[in-house]
């Protein structure tokens, strides 16, 4: 099999590494303030994993002891999910509910991203011994599992036609509330597609059946593709809850958690932000049941929130307490150093504009359908205004459309979806002195509880964004590794920015990079000491620089974004998502012994030439091919570089040494015109094909590269 100018092996020797392609969780969730035993599977080995990492943090995973599994790795078709692995999970009391991150980190290699579901109630493991499907459903419902209330049932949609049935036992007039997390706890998950067509996330529907199978509630989509049901029982007696995929297609990978409480449940908290220093009235949102049938009552409960002066600005997750004996529900909070107000609703015409002093945090909920939100505020001109919308990030409904209008209400700037998200951003440059307004509207026009949004609109200037190309990574004791990070200059920022890393592995280190004007891109190189120790740890990429402002110049520091690589097959078959965790590992001797790359110092006149030498040591067992490049490439598509503004390789980009081959060169040119540049830290990029998408990547030593 030839791709992209390599030929993947036809089968994966066993000393081949990885990163650890985690395919599936199960059971998906676990109960605060217990321990449990969760399984979990690999394509590649999870053999002597020594450490796990969450974020948020203050869940504990270890690897239970168990004989090694003695696993020989073919090529894994799409549909494969590995060997499985048990781990013991400890969730503190303390911890908040909700969807955690986590990454296992072995001897040999670190892994893709997993979820794992905190959860209030006692943990349910679906009876796996009669699978129902769509055709017998109605023949099975005698021996439909037996749960309690309150209950988190864990299961899997395991095949196409896959229905799974759930018996409760209610009273008349109880209040129950069934949510699933499906999508959310498997979103990031490499290759999700199930076969052909293929179908990538689960998109769960609930049904609440009676003792005759009539239909009492039903719920497609809440969040997301994940659904919920608010039901009021009308009768005493027993209940069937069917779980499904709304398109009845199945995988095992299609893991769930469907939580079963009483209600009434808490949708939102509105406002969603605090001033730091203030006091502000919240809404608690409530609904009664939605059964078939009549339109349930909404209920209105209120707290205060209170944030001291100096408490840190930023988004969290606060519990609010739901009473009834009931634990509380997690809903978002926003503290801001910024004036927040409260639209409401009425600002629904261009005349009816509410009046904004910048900077400032908007509250606003559409109520009605149709609705468009209008707020004014004066700009000079040329200077830059931040909008930015908030709300399907915050598991809330809006999908928002913003648009900036002139004073007659002439659209001048809209926006629709930033990057991964449904909510709307927009930076916009104001053409004169004067008055503008802000539209702010669902994409659909849409209502009701949950259509809530928090908008920030603040006065910009020159920034930055730092955005990283470096899911995983790993190193032996004395070798290295190289991460890529790309800046985004925002309004006319060309200043240079520092690039601050922390939080490093036990013995390694990071060459220190300062991005200087007129470069977007560069590489971090880590360095492990010969005798570093077998260990891992989350590490912390930022970006600080001085940004020019009205009062001055302002020192900032923008913490990195990072994309994961996901496999997905079909007109999206690259999709990424981001992610919250960057991990690097030390770890055993790999494939790749040695990257040298010589002299470790280049200097390379505008106009001219200069020749880099690389040299490899393979591991006795590896004799396969080796790529080498000077940036990080996914099949064809360059997703990480390096090289100064005006550098590059001459001639074929990707050099590929085969058997015997050891060594190969690389000619680096430069422009007439190249950016000139002192001590650039650069470093070569091996690579070590694993499957048709998979690769190992290592780095050689830092190359000083000086252009002149």
């Amino acid at each position: 099999m030839l791709v992209s100018g390599f030929t993947v092996p036809s089968a994966t020797a066993d000393h081949k590494i990885s990163y650890r392609q985690i395919t599936r969780t199960h059971p998906i969730a676990v109960q605060r303030g217990t321990t449990a035993r969760v399984r979990v599977w690999s394509n590649f080995t999870l053999n002597n994993s020594h450490s796990v990492f969450f974020v948020p943090s203050g869940v504990r995973m270890t690897q239970v002891k168990e004989p090694p599994h003695k696993v020989k790795f073919f090529e894994p078709k799409e549909l494969d999910q590995g060997e499985d692995y048990g781990f013991d999970v400890t969730v503190p009391a303390g911890q908040l509910p909700g969807v955690y991150e986590y990454r296992i980190a072995t001897d040999q290699a670190v892994s893709t991203v997993g979820h794992l579901l905190v959860t209030d109630y006692p943990v349910v493991i679906e009876a796996t011994a009669a699978k129902n499907t769509a055709e017998n459903t109605s023949k099975t419902l005698k021996t439909a599992q037996s749960v309690p209330i309150p209950s988190a049932v864990c299961g899997s949609i395991e095949d196409f036609e896959d229905v799974d049935l759930y018996r409760i036992h209610g009273r008349a007039g109880q209040e129950l509330v069934f949510q699933i997390h499906a999508q959310r706890v498997t979103r990031a998950i490499h290759c999700m597609a199930i076969q052909y067509p293929k179908i990538h996330l689960m998109d769960s529907y609930l049904t609440l059946r009676d003792r005759e199978g009539r239909v009492v509630a039903e719920n497609d989509n809440f969040v997301g593709g994940d659904a919920m049901l608010r039901c009021r029982l009308p009768s005493t007696g027993d209940y069937i809850l069917e779980v499904r995929d709304s398109r009845y297609a199945g995988d095992p990978r299609y893991v769930y958690c469907v939580e079963i409480s009483e209600g009434p449940v808490t949708l939102a908290a509105f406002p969603l932000s605090v001033q730091r220093g203030h006091e502000q009235q919240v809404e608690l949102i409530e609904t009664r049941a939605v059964n078939i049938g009549p339109k349930p009552a909404r209920e209105v409960r209120r707290v205060s929130w209170k944030a001291a002066a100096d408490a840190e600005p930023g988004w969290r997750r606060v519990r609010v307490g739901a009473g009834r004996g009931q634990p509380g529900f997690v809903v978002p909070q926003l503290v801001s150093p910024h004036p927040q107000v409260v639209a409401d609703g009425k600002n629904n015409s261009l005349d009816k504009a509410m009046p904004l002093k910048l900077p400032v945090g908007v509250n606003g909920r559409f109520q009605k359908t149709g609705q468009t939100h209008f707020y004014r505020f004066t700009a000079t001109r040329q200077s830059v205004v931040t909008i930015d919308v908030q709300s399907q990030r915050r598991e809330l409904a809006v999908d928002g459309v913003v648009m900036v209008m002139d004073a007659g209400g002439k659209i001048l700037a809209t926006a629709d979806d930033a990057a991964f998200s449904k909510d709307a951003t927009l930076r916009f440059q104001a053409p004169a002195d004067g008055e503008y307004v802000i539209g702010v509207r669902d994409l659909n026009r849409r209502a009701g509880d949950r259509f809530i949004y928090h908008m920030s609109v603040e006065r910009g200037g020159p920034d930055f964004e730092v955005h990283g190309e470096y899911y995983y990574g790993m190193l032996a004791a004395g070798g290295h590794a190289v991460w890529f990070v790309r800046l985004n200059r925002l309004n006319g920022f060309d200043g240079p920015v520092e690039l601050l890393v922390d939080r490093l592995p036990r013995g390694v280190t990071c060459r220190k990079v300062v991005i200087p004007s007129g470069f977007n891109h560069c590489a971090l190189v880590f360095s492990a000491e010969a005798k570093a120790p077998v260990n891992a740890s989350l590490v912390r990429v930022r970006g600080r620089a001085k940004l020019a402002r009205a009062a001055g110049p302002l020192e900032v520091i923008r913490e990195a974004r990072v994309l994961g690589e996901l496999r997905r097959a079909g007109a999206s078959r690259f999709v990424r998502m981001p992610i919250k965790s960057q991990l690097l590992g030390v770890t055993q001797p790999l494939d790749l012994h040695a990257v040298t790359a010589t002299p470790a110092e280049l200097k390379l006149k505008r106009g001219g030439k200069v020749t880099l030498t690389v040299r490899i040591k393979r591991s006795p067992e590896y004799s396969e091919q080796v790529l080498l490049n000077m940036a990080l490439l996914f099949f064809n598509k360059t997703v990480g570089e390096q090289l100064p503004p005006g550098v590059t390789v001459e001639g074929e980009s990707t050099r590929k040494l085969t058997g015997d081959m050891l060594e190969t060169t690389f000619t680096l040119k430069a422009a007439a015109d190249a950016k000139p540049v002192s001590g650039w830290p650069i470093a070569v990029v091996a690579r070590v094909p694993i499957t048709y998408t998979i690769m190992t990547s290592y780095a050689s030593n830092p190359v000083l590269l000086t252009v002149e």
